[in-house]
């Protein structure tokens, strides 16, 4: 049955989100005299666990972690971040034609504000529901956040697809009893994905086009 719904996670399945982090992560590193990093190891830092933090990843980076650096990224450099997002290629493309053609698209993202993501990427307006970590009690792996799109949609499970990129995410698609198709942009191969659960997977977000139903 051809899906109707669809439903995205954020990081590492719209964006490529290490870029932004390295961004910010140096600004951070300048203000405070610490080591530039790397895109590989802000890469490998961001992908050693699920639900990762600021903390965790800025105590991988450096090897301890100042409670103030987040107040200064979140009250000066969030805006740095947010300018240097981008859509993966054929991203744009993907959204805009399956809410051309009809199809309702919601985001679920363990981001703290993933609207304001949305709209520094001038795509807020493509999407019915957008929620965040603090829309729910348990964030992904936990199924609530999957669950609760479904039902804001009133839509039949089996009509929701979730586009994705992580264990995480497809733990939480899986108990939720929504499909997904993970995409190997997260890091994970195509084998690793179907053997963590993914129903299909891709390299591209154009491929997910084609398992919609526009009629």
């Amino acid at each position: 049955m051809p899906f109707k719904y669809a439903l995205f996670d954020f990081d590492m399945t719209l964006i490529d989100s290490i870029a932004p982090l390295q961004t910010s992560a140096n600004l951070l590193a300048k203000r405070f005299g610490l080591r530039e990093v790397t895109y590989e190891e802000v890469y490998q830092a961001e992908v050693s666990g699920p639900n990762v933090t600021f903390e965790s990843l800025w105590t991988d980076l450096w090897g301890h972690y100042d409670p103030q650096w987040y107040e200064i990224y979140r009250d000066h450099l969030t805006g740095e971040e947010y300018a240097a997002m981008a859509l993966y290629p054929t991203g744009r493309e993907t959204l805009e034609t399956l809410h051309t053609r009809g199809v309702p698209l919601g985001l679920a993202s363990n981001r703290d504000y993933p609207r304001r993501a949305l709209q520094s990427l001038g795509i807020e307006h493509l999407f019915q529901v957008v929620l965040g970590q603090f829309d729910v009690e348990k964030p992904k792996p936990d199924p609530e956040m999957i669950l609760k799109a479904v039902e804001l949609w009133q839509a039949p499970k089996d009509e929701v697809l979730y586009i994705c990129d992580s264990r995480g995410d497809i733990a939480a698609a899986k108990a939720g009893g929504v499909r997904t198709f993970a995409l190997t942009t997260g890091g994970h191969s195509a084998e690793k994905l179907l053997d963590l659960g993914a129903w299909k997977t891709g390299d591209r977000l154009i491929e997910v086009v084609e398992l919609f139903d526009f009629a």
